[in-house]
């Protein structure tokens, strides 16, 4: 049987929508303990012009990665269990993926010995967000049913109204109607508009 998610997994999605137009390469900024850079990766740069900049006194640091590491404080701390990473729409379809860790230390031993392990700095990886979570997020967006996601991430791997009828176990038509729903709740009039508007395509 088909299945989309393993189909994902492994790369096979909508290729018009495998990538997204020009944006930089992954990068990293790592940030002391007050939050400002202690270093950066080259591509960061790139970065600083589609973020949007953190409030003064942090205005060169982008306010996206300064809200992923206030999350991994929080989390440390144990205010917040959230995860440290989000999602950023940055424009013309696209987003980026930020997540944030903390850095080992490289002192073996030095919780132990009564060191504080949040001396290591902080490590905020910024990237060009995967078509598995674009999928997600254009699900969420459009509150579509469990159903509709399904077909959503089967078209998206590629897959044919008589694979999906299958993978349902439903008719072919009731596949049909189902995407006229989405259709209508997206915004869109085909399948191919529908995986582009997703994907960021």
């Amino acid at each position: 049987m088909f299945q989309a998610g393993r189909a994902l997994e492994a790369g096979q999605v909508f290729q018009s929508g495998t990538g997204q137009r020009d944006l930089p390469e992954q990068a990293v900024l790592t940030l002391d303990e007050d939050l400002s850079v202690a270093g950066q990766t080259a591509s960061v740069a790139g970065w600083l012009r589609l973020l949007q900049p953190g409030p003064f006194p942090h205005h060169q640091v982008p306010a996206e990665v300064l809200n992923v590491a206030a999350q991994l404080l929080a989390r440390e701390a144990g205010v917040d269990a959230h995860d440290a990473e989000c999602r950023v729409h940055i424009g013309e379809g696209r987003w980026a993926m930020l997540r944030a860790t903390r850095m080992d230390s490289g002192q073996t031993g030095a919780v132990n010995s009564g060191q504080d392990a949040a001396a290591a700095p902080l490590a905020v990886t910024i990237q060009g967000c995967p078509p598995s979570d674009r999928l997600d997020m254009f699900a969420r967006s459009f509150g579509l049913t469990p159903r509709q996601r399904e077909l959503l991430l089967l078209s998206a791997a590629g897959a044919d109204t008589g694979t999906m009828a299958e993978a349902q176990g439903v008719t072919s038509y009731t596949v049909q109607d189902q995407f006229k729903q989405i259709f209508q709740a997206c915004g869109v009039h085909s399948r191919a508009s529908m995986l582009a508007k997703a994907l960021g395509s």
